[in-house]
């Protein structure tokens, strides 16, 4: 039987989760994962996961990034050698991510138990950091500063090399005459000077090197020579106090070590988390919830190698009464996907991975997964494809257990239809009898009858889109589905007359009129059960769009009350100065007895109506018992209609208006907004979003859309411009969930490019 990992390709699996990885240790236990049966160690597992998503989605990703295995890296120490600079300074770093993760750790006020205890156990030694910093540079060299005598070292040294070019250049002034170039040159690791090989006698010193052509001499002056002696000395003493600060510090380090090894494995052990979380959000997936029933609900499953927007989901329920599925179909219509997805998802369980499932899905953890999918034709072994595959089949009848998965593909192929069709019921009915849950696929007309008269059996088949002889890779349960071999046939080129004679040869030859009754029957269940998939989807839109409208009556609801209270604020701030400006004229009365001054006073704060009988269409006014702004864009006599900034239009009466100032940002638009509000088929082609913020851009994007399907427009623009991307990428990942919207496109050269977006309309 070929390698499970292989034929799901895990491996594939495993490369993408360890694409988001940051740490060496996460790159080990992504590639060391293994599949366990122990339900209480995945369940515990699971819950990691589930904490660290909630945790990066509340507060953004781990502050993580680690180059070093610890535990390796001590016990190279431990073993007489001395870490160098780079690796002090990888440790250094290590110590501030831990200090970082610690930070981050004290921002979560969520209850996460798991999490928390691995915080807990974080401790960032600051002596060790400071220590490491102080004695080496981030270029990863020892600082003059590591010790008082390395300092004094380097001083000498940068005091010889100033002498050595003092030396230098008073020999070349003392026999420029005789010299070749202009500079002098290391030679052999020693400085030298060029010198025309005819006075190479002038020059007292050791020979180095002599040109190609052999008419400069490069001399080593006896003056430097002694000086870098000297130097030799001092850079011998230089490595040796290197050497010891390195040790010094290599020691701590080692001293600290299992501190810093734990430290290593937490960050390591996040960072996993992490990787797991980052790769469940890229292929939508979720945490089933675990059960010990034996039973498995996946519902929207999708195979996560495969592109999420292309991939159909589907459902597979199996369990207590049901516990082999046969599923049929046509020819690269999605039964060996859907093989694979059960799979996949049974074994990413077991290896503690969220699956690409809807949230409310079931998931037991079986013993073993036993799978036969493909060809598995051995030439080593000189058998066919029909040997092989009952080969594995034995194994996997041999070993199964009502803890096991089977998973097997076109049972019993390969051979004589009748033998294998009687091989096939045969093989099925020694799996219900161990209770295995089993998925099948087959195109034996045998076993999809035995399939309809056993009830532990679920039927399933894939629709298939006859008017086009297309696949839908649509399941359906509970319906056992046609081949459409002869439909297929036609469309690939084959000869009518020789399909329409292979029709009557299989009624004739193969087809009973229970057959036909059967067949009947089933295509009747098949488009009864089409016909409730659509009944359903056509319920869940009809349920997101009261969803929807709830929400936006809420927030009406919300926005009415909070006017409604401020106006009350206002009024209760409003009554109280007057109340304290009126008791102030009483007691100033009471002081000067001035009846005259206090009237004059009261009549300045007395509020009179304003007229309200000259509003009219155009006129800025406010509502006073909303406190709300806006302009009257239709009267009818006593009733205004008001447009607000915010979009919203109000009917009020004259004699609760108050006309107020245009507001100086007003913005003046050509748009006859009468018949706008009333509902006229002038809805622009273009929408302006430039300046909005998102939230603001996508409540108006959505009405303009709602205005331009009901005045049936198919095609509109709106502009968003450059920017940052970031008002583009809210529209677009919005368009995504209108249903109204068939495509949407970056706009052309001429309609802005990238700063515009053309949307068709359904």
């Amino acid at each position: 039987m070929e390698n499970l990992e292989v034929v799901l390709e895990i491996n594939k699996i495993k490369e993408n989760i360890k694409a988001y990885s940051k740490t060496l240790i996460a790159s080990k236990k992504i590639d060391e994962l293994k599949p366990s049966k122990d339900f209480n160690f995945l369940s515990k597992e699971l819950n990691k996961l589930k904490e660290t998503q909630t945790v990066l989605n509340l507060y953004n990703d781990f502050p993580i990034r680690s180059e070093i295995d610890m535990y390796e890296a001590i016990s190279y120490a431990k073993k007489g050698n001395v870490f160098d600079e780079l690796t002090l300074n990888t440790i250094k770093q290590e110590i501030q991510t831990t200090v970082d993760v610690i930070k981050y750790s004290l921002k979560i006020r969520e209850d996460l138990s798991y999490l928390n205890e691995l915080f807990m156990a974080l401790k960032a030694d600051e002596q060790l950091y400071s220590e490491i910093s102080n004695a080496i540079s981030t270029d990863n060299t020892v600082k003059d500063s590591a010790s008082k005598e390395l300092f004094n070292i380097r001083r000498s040294i940068q005091s010889l090399n100033k002498s050595i070019h003092s030396s230098l250049n008073s020999i070349f002034n003392k026999f420029k005459d005789k010299l070749s170039g202009d500079n002098f040159v290391m030679r052999n690791g020693h400085y030298a000077i060029p010198v025309s090989t005819s006075y190479k006698a002038s020059v007292e010193g050791i020979v180095q090197d002599v040109s190609d052509s052999g008419q400069t001499t490069f001399i080593q002056p006896k003056e430097v020579l002694e000086l870098e002696n000297q130097l030799a000395v001092l850079r011998i003493k230089e490595r040796d106090e290197i050497n010891k600060i390195l040790y010094q510090l290599t020691t701590k380090v080692v001293e600290k070590g299992n501190e810093l090894i734990n430290n290593n494995e937490i960050l390591g052990e996040l960072d996993f988390l992490s990787c797991k979380a980052k790769y469940a959000k890229e292929i939508d997936a979720n945490i089933p919830i675990l059960n010990t029933n034996k039973c498995f609900k996946l519902y929207n499953a999708k195979h996560p190698l495969i592109n999420k927007e292309v991939c159909v989901g589907n459902d597979f329920v199996l369990g207590k009464d049901k516990t082999l599925m046969i599923i049929s179909g046509p020819n690269a219509g999605g039964k060996t996907i859907a093989l694979k997805t059960v799979a996949i998802c049974a074994y990413m369980i077991k290896i503690g991975l969220a699956i690409p499932c809807s949230v409310d899905s079931e998931m037991c953890v079986f013993d073993n997964i036993y799978i036969d999918i493909g060809d598995s034709q051995s030439i080593e072994n000189n058998l066919s494809t029909f040997s092989a595959h009952i080969s594995n089949v034995s194994v996997i009848i041999q070993s199964v257990t009502s803890n096991d998965l089977v998973v097997i593909d076109e049972l019993c192929t390969g051979t004589d239809p009748k033998e294998g069709e009687a091989l096939a019921v045969a093989i099925v009915k020694r799996l219900l009898k161990t209770r295995t849950l089993s998925l099948i696929t087959s195109h034996y007309e045998l076993l999809k009858k035995y399939g309809l008269t056993n009830s532990n059996i679920l039927n399933a088949s894939f629709i298939f889109n006859e008017k086009n002889v297309t696949p839908t890779f649509k399941i359906l349960l509970g319906v056992s589905g046609k081949s459409y071999g002869f439909l297929i046939s036609k469309k690939f080129g084959l000869d009518s007359e020789i399909i329409n004679d292979a029709k009557k040869i299989y009624n004739d030859s193969f087809e009973s009129e229970d057959d036909k009754k059967l067949h009947a029957l089933n295509e009747k269940e098949r488009y009864l059960s089409t016909k409730d998939e659509k009944l359903k989807l056509r319920q869940d839109s009809l349920n997101k769009l009261k969803e929807e409208l709830s929400k936006k009556e809420n927030e009406l609801k919300e926005r009415e009350n909070k006017l409604k209270n401020q106006k009350i604020d206002k009024f209760d701030v409003f009554l109280n100065d007057k109340y304290n400006e009126i008791n102030n004229i009483y007691n100033a009365f009471l002081k000067d007895k001035n009846l005259k001054k206090a009237e004059e006073k009261l009549d300045k704060i007395n509020v009179k109506k304003k007229k309200n009988e000259n509003i009219t269409v155009g006129n800025y006014i406010t509502i006073k018992s909303l406190d709300v702004a806006g302009k009257v864009v239709s009267e009818n006599g006593n009733k205004l209609r008001i447009l607000t900034s915010d979009g919203f239009t109000l009917n009020a009466t004259k004699d609760q208006c108050e006309i107020i100032e245009a507001p100086k940002n007003a913005v003046k638009s050509s748009v006859n907004l009468d018949k706008y509000i009333l509902g006229q088929k002038n809805v622009s082609s273009s929408l302006n979003l430039i300046g909005y913020r998102v939230d603001d851009a996508l409540i108006t994007l959505d009405k303009y859309l709602d205005d331009c399907v009901l005045r049936n427009l198919k095609e509109v623009k709106v502009i968003h411009g450059y920017g940052s991307g970031k008002l583009r990428e809210g529209i677009h990942k919005f368009l995504k969930t209108k249903k109204n919207v068939a495509s949407f496109k970056i706009g052309s050269e001429l309609d802005g490019g990238s700063g515009s977006t053309i949307i068709t309309l359904k």
